[in-house]
């Protein structure tokens, strides 16, 4: 028997000892002392059972604490993957055998070496990730662009990579927060603004939207459908300004036209403007009254309007170089009828020769430079005509630059006449195979027209050759014959000066003889 057992051995025999003394001394019957005795050795074992019961449990929770830290260790090592410290000292595969203390206490170091890394980087993960669910639940819709954001210790990843990956990811829903928030204060602040210009009654008017849009847009919510909502409001009421200015501008430029036919008061015309401002409907409804009252006065002065509108008639006939019989095709603009049905006859043709003037816009400006160009032509021909021009003396008669002019005429004309004249007849074709008619300048078809010019002036640019050519042949045959003049004269010349000198040597010669 080892020391343990004799140890408890003499202790039991020492109080049996004691035990059997007083039972002796009392003077217990042997039933009665082998009763107690049975119920003193039940109890004693009752005891001893409950301790081991006790160290057991004690065993199991030292034991189960191990495995707790050895799962911690392990979720810890697969977290921070990137601490090579921890790795290399991976206890996951640590056998848990007795003594259980020490393997508790060596688990333990390890655990709580690396316990404020993981913490931290838990923590920071944490907020991180929670920063991102409130972010998505906030703007409903918008898609996470990585798969490790989970706390499940399965699948947890605390290395500074991953931990770098959701910083990004809040960085970039943050980004999209923020803009949500700037497109839902613009759009509801517009909204505010738009029912201020339109009028709106407060029964019209959302309160939530009028509470929020300035110090918490985001009570209005950030996901798609709210966006969309007020997208939605604010495109209706833009598109009711819009009609509103549209409508009241019609109807204002109608008065105001009529003010200005029909000599209104300037004092009563800008009552009615400071009266109605900006485009509430009752300021449309005034102007569309004021309209109708205007309307009604004008019929007493239809002649004056209808003379008016003949004028303009007039100018776009000109403008589109319409002639005679273009013009009598419109027969209201011949008689004497002054009627609201002449009127609008009137109206619908300006409008009509308005937008035909739009049309026809570019190729009538290529007209105008070529005329332009034609009349500059004619006014140098008849400059270099001037003979005048070269032999004018005196103050006052001479124009030093006249010929600088001409030449600088001369230079452009030649360099913007061809590029004109045939960007004119490129539009031209274009015009007459897109209409399938030719396009007419005061009742002639202008191609031809062109073709027909172009011949004149090359005739006439021969014209000009030829006498150009005869005169620089005068000149030459003029120059020969003064140049020949001028010979003769100095040989009669040097002739006259030997005679008078021969003579002087003569009279010389009789002077030394006498």
């Amino acid at each position: 028997m080892d020391r343990r057992g004799s140890y408890i051995s003499s202790q039991l025999s020492l109080i049996d000892d004691k035990l059997q003394l007083l039972y002796d001394e009392i003077g217990i019957s042997d039933s009665e002392r082998n009763t107690r005795e049975r119920s003193l050795y039940a109890a004693l074992s009752q005891a001893l059972e409950q301790h081991v019961e006790q160290t057991v449990l004690e065993k199991e929770q030292l034991y189960k604490s191990c495995l707790d830290l050895q799962e911690k260790i392990s979720i810890m090592s697969a977290a921070l993957q990137d601490v090579p410290e921890l790795t290399s000292r991976q206890s996951s595969n640590l056998e848990i055998k007795p003594p259980y203390i020490s393997t508790y206490q060596t688990l333990k170091r390890q655990h709580d070496s690396f316990q404020e890394l993981y913490s931290q980087r838990y923590e920071q993960a944490k907020e991180l990730f929670n920063l991102l669910r409130s972010y998505s639940d906030a703007m409903e819709g918008f898609e996470l662009q990585t798969n490790l954001l989970s706390l499940s210790p399965d699948s947890l990843n605390l290395t500074n990579s991953n931990i770098a990956n959701l910083q990004a990811q809040v960085e970039l829903l943050e980004r999209e927060y923020n803009r949500r928030i700037v497109e839902v204060q613009e759009n509801a602040t517009h909204i505010v603004t738009l029912w201020a210009q339109l009028g709106t009654s407060q029964n019209n008017i959302d309160r939530d939207i009028l509470s929020c849009y300035k110090e918490s847009p985001q009570n209005l919510g950030l996901k798609s459908k709210d966006l969309e909502i007020l997208r939605t409001k604010r495109e209706e009421l833009q598109q009711e300004k819009d009609n509103r200015l549209r409508r009241l501008n019609e109807t204002k430029a109608a008065v105001q036209h009529l003010w200005t036919k029909l000599s209104e008061n300037e004092a009563a015309i800008k009552s009615f403007d400071r009266a109605n401002r900006g485009i509430a409907l009752s300021v449309i409804e005034a102007y569309e009254s004021e309209l109708a009252r205007l309307n009604e006065k004008k019929r007493d002065y239809m002649h004056v309007f209808i003379k008016d509108a003949r004028q303009s008639l007039q100018k776009l006939w000109d403008s589109l170089y319409f002639s005679e019989d273009e013009m009598l095709e419109f027969t209201p603009a011949w008689n004497d009828i002054f009627t609201d049905a002449s009127l609008a006859a009137h109206e619908t043709e300006i409008a009509r020769l308005d937008r035909l003037l739009q049309e026809r816009k570019p190729i009538l400006a290529l007209i105008d430079a070529y005329r332009e160009l034609q009349q500059n032509v004619i006014e140098l021909e008849e400059s270099q005509q001037d003979s005048s021009r070269l032999m004018a003396r005196g103050a006052g008669k001479r124009d030093p630059s006249r010929l600088l002019r001409e030449e600088q005429m001369r230079k452009r004309i030649a360099k913007r006449k061809p590029k004109i004249s045939a960007d004119l007849v490129t539009a031209l074709h274009k015009w007459e195979d897109e209409n399938g008619r030719p396009f007419m300048v005061n009742g002639d078809r202008f191609l031809d027209v062109l073709r027909e010019e172009e011949s004149t002036a090359m005739v006439r640019r021969m014209i000009v050759w030829l006498v150009y050519t005869a005169a620089w042949l005068t000149c030459n045959r003029l120059r020969k014959l003064e140049k020949h003049r001028q010979d003769r004269q100095q040989r009669q010349q040097r002739q006259q000066r030997q005679q008078r000198q021969q003579r002087q040597q003569r009279q010389q010669r009789q002077q030394r003889q006498q």
